[in-house]
Protein backbone atom coordinates (compact mmCIF):
# COMPACT_ATOMS: atom_id res chain seq x y z
CA UNK A 1 0.00 0.00 0.00
CA UNK A 2 3.08 2.71 0.68
CA UNK A 3 4.82 2.05 -2.38
CA UNK A 4 3.72 2.61 -5.79
CA UNK A 5 5.23 -0.76 -7.24
CA UNK A 6 3.83 -4.08 -7.59
CA UNK A 7 6.09 -6.92 -4.71
CA UNK A 8 6.00 -10.55 -5.63
CA UNK A 9 7.58 -13.18 -3.81
CA UNK A 10 8.10 -17.44 -4.09
CA UNK A 11 8.38 -18.54 -1.02
CA UNK A 12 8.68 -16.84 2.64
CA UNK A 13 10.46 -18.84 5.28
CA UNK A 14 11.35 -17.71 8.70
CA UNK A 15 14.59 -20.12 9.78
CA UNK A 16 15.46 -20.50 13.73
CA UNK A 17 17.78 -23.77 13.96
CA UNK A 18 20.28 -23.19 11.42
CA UNK A 19 21.06 -19.70 11.90
CA UNK A 20 20.82 -20.45 16.03
CA UNK A 21 21.46 -18.03 18.36
CA UNK A 22 20.33 -15.63 15.74
CA UNK A 23 16.96 -15.61 13.27
CA UNK A 24 16.55 -16.06 9.43
CA UNK A 25 14.28 -14.56 7.48
CA UNK A 26 14.55 -15.75 4.08
CA UNK A 27 12.53 -14.96 0.60
CA UNK A 28 12.81 -16.61 -2.88
CA UNK A 29 12.40 -15.30 -5.81
CA UNK A 30 11.23 -12.06 -4.99
CA UNK A 31 10.50 -8.93 -7.54
CA UNK A 32 9.47 -5.92 -7.52
CA UNK A 33 7.62 -4.66 -10.47
CA UNK A 34 6.94 -0.64 -11.62
CA UNK A 35 3.83 1.03 -12.01
CA UNK A 36 3.47 4.38 -14.21
CA UNK A 37 5.58 6.09 -15.03
CA UNK A 38 7.48 2.60 -15.32
CA UNK A 39 4.87 0.20 -15.55
CA UNK A 40 5.49 -3.31 -16.56
CA UNK A 41 9.67 -2.88 -15.74
CA UNK A 42 11.31 -4.97 -13.25
CA UNK A 43 12.94 -2.60 -10.52
CA UNK A 44 14.92 -5.51 -8.91
CA UNK A 45 14.44 -8.99 -8.98
CA UNK A 46 16.41 -11.78 -7.21
CA UNK A 47 17.08 -15.68 -5.62
CA UNK A 48 16.97 -14.84 -2.82
CA UNK A 49 16.78 -12.12 0.34
CA UNK A 50 17.94 -13.21 3.65
CA UNK A 51 17.81 -10.46 6.83
CA UNK A 52 19.18 -11.71 9.80
CA UNK A 53 18.25 -10.47 13.00
CA UNK A 54 18.89 -11.66 17.00
CA UNK A 55 15.87 -14.16 17.43
CA UNK A 56 14.99 -11.86 20.82
CA UNK A 57 13.92 -9.59 18.06
CA UNK A 58 10.81 -11.82 17.44
CA UNK A 59 9.41 -11.26 20.54
CA UNK A 60 9.02 -7.51 20.07
CA UNK A 61 6.14 -6.08 21.03
CA UNK A 62 3.53 -4.97 17.69
CA UNK A 63 4.27 -1.74 17.95
CA UNK A 64 8.47 -1.92 17.90
CA UNK A 65 10.29 -1.88 15.19
CA UNK A 66 12.57 -5.00 14.06
CA UNK A 67 16.40 -4.69 14.17
CA UNK A 68 18.13 -6.04 11.17
CA UNK A 69 21.95 -7.10 11.58
CA UNK A 70 22.71 -8.37 8.49
CA UNK A 71 21.29 -8.73 4.78
CA UNK A 72 22.40 -11.00 2.13
CA UNK A 73 21.07 -10.53 -1.61
CA UNK A 74 22.11 -13.68 -3.89
CA UNK A 75 21.35 -13.65 -7.58
CA UNK A 76 19.90 -10.16 -7.40
CA UNK A 77 19.01 -7.83 -10.65
CA UNK A 78 18.75 -4.20 -9.79
CA UNK A 79 17.28 -2.35 -13.23
CA UNK A 80 17.77 1.99 -12.44
CA UNK A 81 16.38 3.60 -14.75
CA UNK A 82 15.81 7.77 -15.15
CA UNK A 83 13.52 8.90 -18.26
CA UNK A 84 14.18 11.83 -20.02
CA UNK A 85 12.49 14.07 -17.81
CA UNK A 86 14.43 13.11 -14.80
CA UNK A 87 12.18 10.39 -13.43
CA UNK A 88 13.57 7.49 -11.87
CA UNK A 89 12.05 4.12 -11.09
CA UNK A 90 13.70 3.66 -8.06
CA UNK A 91 11.24 6.08 -6.39
CA UNK A 92 8.36 3.98 -5.37
CA UNK A 93 7.32 5.74 -2.26
CA UNK A 94 3.92 7.03 -2.15
CA UNK A 95 4.44 10.65 -0.84
CA UNK A 96 2.27 11.23 2.16
CA UNK A 97 0.52 13.84 0.71
CA UNK A 98 -0.99 11.71 -1.93
CA UNK A 99 -4.22 12.03 -2.26
CA UNK A 100 -6.16 8.70 -0.96
CA UNK A 101 -3.11 8.16 1.78
CA UNK A 102 -3.84 8.41 5.04
CA UNK A 103 -0.99 8.51 7.94
CA UNK A 104 -1.62 6.05 10.51
CA UNK A 105 0.98 7.17 13.20
CA UNK A 106 0.11 4.33 15.29
CA UNK A 107 1.68 2.15 12.72
CA UNK A 108 4.38 4.57 11.96
CA UNK A 109 6.97 2.39 14.34
CA UNK A 110 6.38 -0.88 12.43
CA UNK A 111 8.76 -2.49 10.29
CA UNK A 112 12.30 -2.58 10.22
CA UNK A 113 15.03 -0.63 11.33
CA UNK A 114 18.67 -1.28 10.06
CA UNK A 115 21.47 -1.69 12.95
CA UNK A 116 23.01 -3.32 10.44
CA UNK A 117 26.89 -5.14 11.52
CA UNK A 118 27.75 -6.64 7.81
CA UNK A 119 25.06 -6.64 4.43
CA UNK A 120 26.50 -8.61 1.04
CA UNK A 121 25.44 -8.74 -2.70
CA UNK A 122 26.47 -12.34 -4.64
CA UNK A 123 26.62 -12.78 -8.04
CA UNK A 124 24.76 -10.08 -8.97
CA UNK A 125 23.96 -8.00 -11.84
CA UNK A 126 23.45 -3.66 -11.87
CA UNK A 127 22.06 -1.93 -14.86
CA UNK A 128 21.56 1.95 -14.64
CA UNK A 129 20.39 3.98 -17.74
CA UNK A 130 20.13 7.60 -17.53
CA UNK A 131 18.08 8.87 -20.71
CA UNK A 132 18.75 12.31 -19.70
CA UNK A 133 22.18 12.22 -20.00
CA UNK A 134 22.38 9.12 -22.28
CA UNK A 135 24.77 6.99 -19.89
CA UNK A 136 24.56 3.34 -19.45
CA UNK A 137 26.81 1.52 -16.61
CA UNK A 138 25.97 -2.24 -16.64
CA UNK A 139 27.85 -3.92 -13.56
CA UNK A 140 27.78 -7.79 -14.33
CA UNK A 141 29.07 -10.78 -12.07
CA UNK A 142 28.80 -8.44 -9.22
CA UNK A 143 29.97 -9.33 -5.72
CA UNK A 144 30.30 -6.76 -2.82
CA UNK A 145 30.46 -6.97 0.65
CA UNK A 146 30.63 -4.42 3.83
CA UNK A 147 30.97 -4.58 7.47
CA UNK A 148 30.41 -1.95 9.73
CA UNK A 149 28.43 -0.71 13.06
CA UNK A 150 25.35 1.22 11.08
CA UNK A 151 23.94 2.29 14.22
CA UNK A 152 26.73 4.58 14.87
CA UNK A 153 26.17 8.07 13.73
CA UNK A 154 30.01 7.97 12.87
CA UNK A 155 31.66 4.22 11.52
CA UNK A 156 34.38 2.78 9.49
CA UNK A 157 33.01 0.68 6.80
CA UNK A 158 35.13 -2.36 5.56
CA UNK A 159 34.31 -2.96 1.81
CA UNK A 160 35.45 -5.35 -0.78
CA UNK A 161 34.05 -5.49 -4.19
CA UNK A 162 34.85 -7.20 -7.96
CA UNK A 163 32.70 -6.93 -10.82
CA UNK A 164 32.64 -7.42 -14.22
CA UNK A 165 32.09 -3.23 -15.61
CA UNK A 166 30.73 -1.54 -18.89
CA UNK A 167 30.24 2.16 -19.57
CA UNK A 168 28.41 4.31 -21.95
CA UNK A 169 27.87 8.01 -22.77
CA UNK A 170 25.91 9.76 -25.58
CA UNK A 171 26.86 6.77 -27.70
CA UNK A 172 30.83 6.48 -26.73
CA UNK A 173 32.31 3.16 -24.92
CA UNK A 174 34.22 4.08 -22.49
CA UNK A 175 34.68 0.71 -20.67
CA UNK A 176 33.44 -2.85 -22.46
CA UNK A 177 33.61 -5.48 -19.83
CA UNK A 178 36.54 -4.87 -17.75
CA UNK A 179 37.44 -6.35 -14.61
CA UNK A 180 37.68 -4.07 -11.60
CA UNK A 181 38.58 -5.29 -8.50
CA UNK A 182 38.12 -2.49 -5.10
CA UNK A 183 39.11 -3.31 -1.65
CA UNK A 184 37.91 0.21 0.50
CA UNK A 185 37.50 1.65 4.39
CA UNK A 186 35.23 4.33 4.13
CA UNK A 187 35.00 6.70 7.11
CA UNK A 188 31.20 7.49 7.27
CA UNK A 189 29.71 10.58 9.12
CA UNK A 190 25.37 8.64 8.72
CA UNK A 191 24.01 11.75 10.76
CA UNK A 192 25.95 14.94 8.62
CA UNK A 193 25.94 12.93 5.43
CA UNK A 194 29.82 13.00 5.26
CA UNK A 195 31.79 10.17 3.64
CA UNK A 196 35.53 10.00 3.06
CA UNK A 197 38.44 7.47 2.06
CA UNK A 198 40.48 5.85 4.41
CA UNK A 199 41.93 3.25 2.55
CA UNK A 200 41.45 1.96 -1.23
CA UNK A 201 43.21 -0.25 -3.26
CA UNK A 202 42.00 -0.86 -7.03
CA UNK A 203 42.66 -3.11 -9.59
CA UNK A 204 41.52 -3.07 -13.37
CA UNK A 205 42.19 -6.04 -15.32
CA UNK A 206 44.88 -7.43 -12.76
CA UNK A 207 46.69 -4.40 -13.03
CA UNK A 208 46.82 -2.24 -9.64
CA UNK A 209 45.78 1.07 -9.84
CA UNK A 210 48.29 3.50 -7.50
Amino acid sequence: ENLNATVAWEVFDLSLFSSFPNAALVINNYSVINKVPFEGDTLVSGQQLKLNMGITQLLNGGGDPIKLDEIILNKAKLNIKVDVNGNANYDIAIKEDTPGTIENTEEAGNGFTFDLQHYELNDSEVIYTDESTKTCLTLSEFNHEGTGDFSMDTMQLDTQTSTIVSYKMEGEEYLNKTAIVLDAVFQMDLFNQKYSFLKNEARINDLPLT
